[in-house]
């Protein structure tokens, strides 16, 4: 069997079986490469979160990879200026897939799941989070979430663990994957205020 078949047969399997681990075995080979044909795969069947006006981003340090998989989603962190100069508000989690790279969610199998841990003296409700069941197969909307945050320590960063299932579009590969981020509590420098949600959450 060669490698392409192999991949092939993995995707298959996943798409098909609803087993993760299944999927475990394929390496991600896949980049958006000039030329290539446009995708198929829908967006704007998953409604957006309607954010507080003027958001602010949070500082975010990605963690280091046991394997060196691509980072398919990235994250968006943002606070409400209310956290801000309060210390309680909104905090708004935001994984939308990178256009860099042609893959899409794989809607047969587990939704996208993340983990948050606090440190004393923080308080982030809920604290864990599934993404909506989707019927399509596949699709390409970010999956956000809006929750509640209080701190009288902003100097203790969140540690967030998310894990997700990226096929590319070619249907070359489908594997599970895990991100670990550090999300500082201080505005980040570099980061652009948002303002009021719009449907793709950009």
């Amino acid at each position: 069997m060669t490698q392409t078949t192999a991949w092939l047969f993995v995707a298959l399997l996943a798409s098909t079986s609803g087993s993760p681990g299944r999927a475990a075995a394929a390496e991600p080979q896949a980049e958006t490469k000039p030329g290539a044909p446009r995708s198929n795969i829908p967006s704007g069947i998953v409604p957006g979160v309607r954010r507080p006006a003027e958001m602010v981003p949070l500082k975010i340090v990605p963690g280091k990879q046991r394997r060196p998989i691509p980072f398919y989603a990235t994250l968006r962190a943002e606070v409400d200026r209310p956290f801000l100069t309060r210390g309680e508000g909104k905090l708004y989690l935001g994984f939308h897939l990178d256009p860099g790279y042609a893959v899409h969610w794989n809607n047969r199998v587990k939704p996208l799941e993340f983990r948050l841990e606090t440190a004393e003296g923080v308080r982030v409700t809920p604290s864990r989070g599934t993404g909506p069941k989707v019927k399509q197969p596949a699709d390409k909307d970010p999956r956000e979430f809006l929750l509640n945050i209080a701190a009288t320590r902003l100097g203790q960063p969140l540690r967030l663990t998310v894990r997700y299932f990226a096929c590319d579009d070619a249907d070359t590969f489908c594997i599970p994957v895990t991100q670990k981020y550090t999300v500082h509590l201080e505005p980040d420098p570099g980061g652009k205020v948002s303002g009021e949600s719009t449907k793709d959450g950009i």
